[in-house]
């Protein structure tokens, strides 16, 4: 068998779409993975890994760990999901898309292992595990230095969790409610999930709260902790004030602070970076979060691998950077069009936290779907206060790791009327109905909920505006 095109590559991972009983096997799944690894070389283990798991920003200081090794002058593999206009933004070689032709090479390298593995115990790989495997081959194969991998969902069980090397860096985002049917009902059963991509002796970056948002007794910050030491781990933390501070959030950029002098286990402090003034281009405040996570990793990996920091290149490919979906704003006839791939509680709390530092005294029209699941009642109690008009509209994926569609909008209908919020329709999600809404708005348009969404319309939308 051979694949000769990205048409028939993506007609096959759309073959190894699990059901929804088979999407989430617990400890089965993640073994599978390690079979398949194996099977493969365990290419994992023979790159430099930074594993990003958590709830909000992962994806964020993915890009910004990666956008920073590059700029100091490494090879970087970007693992990434879901990917929004382009699969290949899963497996990316130096912060770019790898050729079609170097993906096909590689997968049909690896395609006679997946095809033996139907016989196995474990069955053949999902779509995501497929994917994974891929870049972790890629990027043993084209000799990355360093690979920054994004978990998928939760991190224990996840198909990313297979590198067992000493020298993988852990960075823990922060960690919120989301995926409660999965992961668990309150934020100690989920830390505990993503806390399960710590190895043993791994250095571990985190910036949980020191108290708990779900009033347990027992916070995010403590279940890490108690994981190192279980590991024999040493932890980072990184804390607001003491580490970054926020001087300005801006349609221009973000601005701020850092310093890297951070509590080692709690036990001792050591200054290694400290930069006044910074520029981002990533706009939010939450970004600044993000960033100091990205410039921890930096400064431990410099002391570790004893290379030396240009803060030149690092402040210029900071005032430089950009992600997709990730509070993109662009100008159209009237006002701003901007996207935002919020779709939990805590990632629209902060969208909109910045989204009032930023255009202070405005409200806006809102594009809105959002996946099954999502606890859209309490993600829409942080948008209505802004809301000019809403308009629903929906999705339905077929090219990503599972099958996910849109909340029905008679639910959400039903949420307004209980609300008393008069000023929404809905509209069909197509490029032409989405790109007339947001022309015809006299207001600023904001497309948010959903990554699925966005992605959905992406590339259409990016080369309107």
């Amino acid at each position: 068998m051979q694949i000769k095109t990205m048409l028939q590559f993506e007609a096959f991972l759309k073959t190894r779409i699990p059901t929804r009983e088979a999407l989430f096997v617990g400890n089965l799944g993640l073994q599978r993975a390690k079979y398949f690894m194996r099977a493969l070389g365990n290419p994992q283990n023979k790159i430099k890994v930074i594993h990003i798991a958590g709830t909000s920003g992962k994806g964020s200081t993915a890009y910004l760990t990666s956008h920073l090794l590059q700029s100091q002058g490494f090879r970087v593999g970007l693992f990434i999901s879901p990917h929004i206009f382009d699969i290949r933004e899963r497996m990316q070689i130096d912060n770019k898309l790898p050729t079609k032709k170097l993906i096909l090479k590689y997968f049909n390298q690896i395609l006679p292992t997946i095809l033996q593995m139907e016989k196995c115990r474990y069955g053949m790989p999902t779509y995501f595990e497929i994917l994974v495997g891929l870049a972790y081959y890629i990027f043993a194969q084209e000799k990355m230095d360093y690979g920054v991998i994004e978990t998928g969902l939760g991190g224990r069980l996840d198909g990313t969790n297979t590198v067992t090397n000493k020298n993988k860096i852990c960075i823990l985002t922060k960690i919120g409610l989301d995926h409660t049917e999965i992961l668990g009902n309150t934020l100690v059963k989920i830390a505990s999930e993503k806390a399960g991509i710590i190895g043993k002796q791994q250095i571990v970056i985190s910036n949980q709260p020191a108290s708990s948002a779900d009033r347990s007794s027992v916070t995010s910050n403590q279940v890490i902790t108690t994981k190192c030491r279980e590991k024999n781990a040493t932890l980072y933390l990184i804390k607001p004030r003491k580490n970054y501070r926020l001087i300005a959030s801006t349609q221009a950029g973000t601005f701020f602070d850092f310093t890297c002098a951070v509590d080692s286990s709690e036990l001792s402090s050591e200054t290694m970076l400290k930069f006044k003034n910074i520029k981002l281009n990533l706009l939010g405040s939450y970004q600044v979060e993000n960033c100091a996570l990205a410039l921890t990793c930096l400064s431990i990996l410099s002391k570790r691998d004893k290379f030396p920091i240009s803060e030149k290149k690092l402040r210029s490919t900071l005032q430089k950077i950009s992600i997709p979906g990730r509070m993109e704003i662009r100008k159209k006839a009237k006002g701003f069009f901007i996207i935002d791939g919020a779709h939990n509680p805590q990632k629209m709390t902060a969208f909109i936290t910045s989204l009032k530092l930023i255009f202070p005294d405005q409200n806006f029209d809102f594009i809105l779907a959002f996946k099954k699941g999502k606890d859209f009642k309490r993600i829409l109690k942080k948008i209505l206060p802004l809301a000019n008009h809403v308009f629903l509209t929906s999705f339905s994926t077929s090219n990503q790791a599972d099958h996910w569609s849109s909340v029905n909008n008679a639910e959400i209908i039903n949420y307004f009327k209980k609300e008393k919020f008069k000023n929404f329709s809905t509209i069909k999600n197509n490029e032409a109905a989405i790109f007339t809404t947001i022309q015809s708005s006299k207001k600023s348009v904001i497309l948010t909920g959903s990554l699925y969404l966005i992605g959905s319309v992406y590339k259409y939308l990016k080369n309107s505006f």
